[in-house]
């Protein structure tokens, strides 16, 4: 049940990132100078809980970090935006995860992950975490770390009542054990296609792209299209959700920030379509600036552009 304050589970990945700016991006076997760098926060699971702090969401983190610097830097982020993180191990087998992203001079990107710790995070550590799961309106997943973690956590958001949420990146094939407790998909249309057993550049029809996505047995799709909007399936109604008009400069954080949005939005008790809309703004002011968590947007942003 959605509440004043939306409660907001997330589950996943925290990757330290190395960000860098190119004319375009490399070939195969290609070197290209490069220009801005940036070092800073990142993953999945990280972005989408700051994302979700900043847009007025009571947030936890799950996951898993080292004992290095990188594991520092993480912490400190999560206590600078008000993000819970007690449910959060660190560990000294290995390093924090980190993310190497290149992003060409149109704010397209290519990205590249070293798992680390994130590949320690188990399902005893997701059900450590029970109480921060069944307590949430909504439960956010992604796929940046082992599935067992996300299969547990699913089981017990949809045990509570919870409503899941799963961002299936990167994609890969869902066991039946998961796909059972999600409420709602939200891939771009690559991984859209790996999901529906295409190569992630082949050229499918979105509606047929919706029609697999549906038949996995989810309740709701929101395929998102970059600047071409969104596309939402809420149990057989079909739906296309504008995105915004922005000046792009770096398009890394836009799906994070749309999920964000989104999960927030539904804890507020709004309609899938809606929620879309309130993730399409989110991401679409995520790509106005270089690096992730710079550009999330906070509520009083996102209010100022929606507002007559």
């Amino acid at each position: 049940m959605a509440t004043e304050s939306p409660q907001i589970a997330v589950v996943g990945s925290y990757n330290h990132g190395l960000s860098m700016a190119v004319e375009a991006l490399p070939a195969p076997g290609e070197t290209v100078l490069g220009g801005d760098f940036a070092e800073g926060v990142g993953g999945k699971g990280s972005n989408q809980a700051v994302g979700a702090a900043r847009l007025g969401a009571a947030t936890s983190f799950v996951g898993c970090i080292g004992e290095d610097r990188f594991g520092d830097a993480a912490v400190d982020l999560w206590d600078e935006e008000a993000v819970d993180a007690r449910d959060v191990r660190r560990t000294g087998a290995t390093h924090t995860g980190v993310g190497f992203v290149i992003v060409d001079g149109d704010g397209e990107n290519a990205i590249s992950v070293a798992p680390g710790a994130n590949s320690r995070l188990s399902a005893a550590d997701v059900r450590d975490a029970r109480e921060t799961i069944r307590s949430a309106d909504v439960l956010l997943c992604q796929l940046e770390t082992e599935l067992d973690p996300v299969v547990a956590a699913a089981d017990i958001a949809a045990d509570a009542g919870t409503e899941v949420i799963l961002n299936p990146a990167p994609a890969r094939e869902l066991p039946e054990s998961l796909l059972a407790n999600v409420d709602i998909l939200t891939p771009n249309r690559g991984e859209a296609c790996i999901l529906a057993g295409h190569d992630p550049a082949a050229d499918v029809p979105e509606s047929s792209l919706l029609d697999a996505l549906s038949d996995l047995g989810v309740s709701g799709v929101a395929l998102t299209l970059g600047a071409d909007g969104a596309l939402v399936d809420d149990g057989g109604t079909r739906e296309h959700v504008d995105a915004i008009d922005v000046d792009v400069v770096d398009t890394t954080g836009g799906g994070d920030a749309f999920n964000a949005g989104a999960a927030v939005a539904r804890a507020n008790g709004q309609p899938l379509a809606e929620a879309v809309r309130f993730g399409n703004v989110c991401g679409g002011l995520a790509c106005t600036a270089f690096e992730v968590v710079p550009a999330l947007p906070d509520r009083a942003a996102v209010e100022a552009y929606l507002a007559p």
